[in-house]
């Protein structure tokens, strides 16, 4: 069986107040184009189709003209909702988009996986695909448990949630299982984030370890983190279909081709390169560096510039914009004054809650639960 894994669409994204939409419909077009000529039996979203709960008419076009497309060729497509996509609005597609397109945003359809015979299912049995959509803690504590609620962690959802699809496997007696999930997965406790993910923390713990799924499926599909990664032979994120931010600059982003063979054969994994509308980077130095030869590779990138001079050029964003077309970002760093780091810092890139509690406490205004109220509040104004 073979299946094309991808996620992190983020449909109707801009990029520093540019609408990617094109690039977007583009780059799902490839991805079609490579699930029709790979003769692939599943093409599997795994999570954040949108970047939105209420996605924009265009994105909605993109994702309905890629189930038609997938559908005529005789695909199975299966995508399940992430974080930023609304789990109930998503299921209500599935009424028109026809029989082929397999929607999961619920607890309740974790043990109902899409089961594909192949050519090795007489002997075999079918492959069963489990799709894992993003579960928030704080409903799915609930929602998994017969009895009191689960403790207020992902860790502990996602053990819940695995559990079922553990006692679905042994009851149809399945043999070679696929695991779909989005969330933020870890393998001794390493994985690499970017600047363009939203923040899962609960109790400021957000990461959930790997061998939680891979002990039951022979590949593990992940949808979340924006960078390409391969936390295991059998566990990978696909990475997002786009470069969302400058800090995935260096990114090459790409899709996965997964073989599934018999029981007991190992999986097969390839990637395959999604083209990007054009290169980006981030470049720094004085205003005659940047205006030079020196980066004139760079002129037609989308570019995050830095000038670094003493005092602010007069027309600084006009002047960069007259060399670089495709700026998108622009600023001004001082050089040769002191910062007084007793008194200023930088909290870009800081774990909020963290910032938050080192300034009471620099200001002698720290009391007890003041950590804790500080990191509640946190999580309920991301949630928002």
């Amino acid at each position: 069986m073979r299946m094309l894994h991808t996620s992190d669409w983020h449909l109707g994204r801009s990029l520093h107040g540019l609408s990617l939409i094109d690039a977007q419909r583009d780059a799902v077009q490839q991805l079609c184009q490579y699930a029709r000529d790979e003769h692939v039996d599943v093409f599997l979203i795994a999570g954040d189709v949108f970047d939105r709960a209420v996605p924009s008419v265009q994105a909605l076009r993109i994702l309905d003209q890629a189930v038609t497309t997938l559908a005529e060729a005789g695909i199975e497509i299966v995508l399940m909702a992430g974080n930023h996509d609304s789990g109930d609005r998503l299921s209500m597609y599935s009424s028109v988009m026809g029989p082929r397109l397999h929607l999961v945003g619920h607890v309740d359809q974790l043990d109902q996986p899409l089961l594909i015979n192949d050519a090795f299912s007489d002997d075999s049995g079918p492959v069963g695909l489990y799709a894992i959509p993003y579960l928030e803690p704080d409903f799915a504590r609930d929602q998994l448990s017969d009895q009191e609620p689960l403790p207020r962690s992902h860790q502990a959802i996602m053990q819940a949630a695995v559990e079922r699809i553990r006692a679905d496997i042994a009851e149809r007696g399945l043999r070679r299982v696929i695991i779909a999930a989005h969330a933020f997965v870890t393998a001794a406790g390493q994985a690499q984030v970017t600047d363009s993910e939203r923040d899962l923390s609960i109790g400021g713990v957000q990461a959930i370890d790997a061998s939680i799924l891979s002990s039951q499926a022979d590949y593990v599909a992940l949808g979340h983190l924006h960078r390409p990664q391969e936390l295991s032979a059998t566990v990978r994120y696909c990475g997002s279909l786009l470069r969302y931010s400058f800090s995935e600059a260096h990114h090459d982003k790409s899709c996965c081709i997964v073989d599934i063979g018999a029981p007991g054969q190992p999986v097969s994994v390839r990637t395959l390169q999604i083209a990007q509308p054009r290169p980006m980077s981030r470049l720094s130095g004085s205003m005659s560096q940047l205006c030079g030869m020196a980066y004139a590779d760079a002129r037609d990138h989308f570019v995050e510039l830095t000038v670094c001079e003493s005092t602010m050029p007069e027309r600084m964003h006009a002047q960069l914009d007259a060399v670089f077309p495709f700026a998108l970002r622009k600023q001004f760093q001082s050089i040769g004054q002191r910062v007084d780091q007793g008194r200023r810092g930088d909290g870009r890139g800081q774990d909020p809650v963290q910032t938050v509690v080192s300034f009471l406490k620099s200001a002698g205004a720290l009391e007890s639960g003041d950590a804790d109220l500080v990191r509640a509040v946190v999580e309920q104004v991301r949630e928002q």
